[in-house]
């Protein structure tokens, strides 16, 4: 379960730890137990209503509240599955491998990440509109981006190349979701793409680790 409290920032528990994340500073933020209980417990509520002040002071002293911002809300809750298993082809090598295109994706996206904000890019992805997931197609696309990104000499990075395959994939017409989550001892976080049976590029046993804090 994950809160999106802020339209730049959502919330979800780890070890029955409260942890924030903040798109427009590209942040992660544990609250601290002193006030992580009576946020849970707004979180938790059934309706919306007046935002606790220590909420509100937790928020602002972070930078994730500033003037101007909507109240924060407790009403908009999300669940995520993450699919059990990578789901296999009938011929996983079917996908066209195209080394050169993929090279000039996985660049232009690093370039973006370096000139644009997250929250902007995160937000061009969020209002673009939807496109059908279709696990196959999207699987066949995937492992045929991953043969190709293998000879590209840029260094991984899961952002980038979650990034770089979901606009891989949009311009292909297929739909994906990139999830981010949190692992919070010691705190590690991860992004990977999925549809709903399948994970793109990764594996269960690595992202079950992880709390989804945001799906897009």
């Amino acid at each position: 379960m994950l809160w999106r409290i802020l339209p730049h920032a959502t919330a979800c528990v780890a070890s029955e730890a409260l942890f924030l994340l903040d798109i427009r500073q590209d942040r992660y933020f544990r609250v601290p137990a002193a006030s992580a209980g009576e946020m849970l417990a707004w979180l938790n509520r059934n309706y919306a209503g007046v935002v606790p002040q220590t909420v509100t002071d937790t928020l602002v002293r972070a930078r994730i509240l500033r003037q101007g911002d909507p109240e924060p809300t407790n009403v908009l809750k999300e669940r995520v599955t993450i699919p059990t298993s990578l789901a296999q082809t009938d011929a996983p090598a079917a996908g066209k491998e195209h080394p050169v295109r993929v090279a000039v994706s996985v660049a232009g996206m690093r370039l973006s990440l370096r000139v644009f904000s997250l929250n902007h890019i995160l937000t061009g992805i969020r209002t673009r509109g939807p496109l059908p997931r279709r696990g196959p197609a999207a699987l066949i696309e995937a492992q045929a981006f991953e043969r190709a990104r293998r000879m590209v000499p840029i260094a991984r990075n899961c952002l980038l190349d979650s990034l770089a395959l979901e606009q891989w994939l949009a311009r292909r017409g297929i739909g994906s979701q990139i999830v981010f989550g949190i692992a919070p001892e010691p705190f590690a976080a991860h992004c990977w793409l999925q549809t709903a049976d399948t994970i793109l590029n990764d594996s269960f046993d690595h992202v079950s680790g992880f709390t989804p804090i945001l799906a897009i």
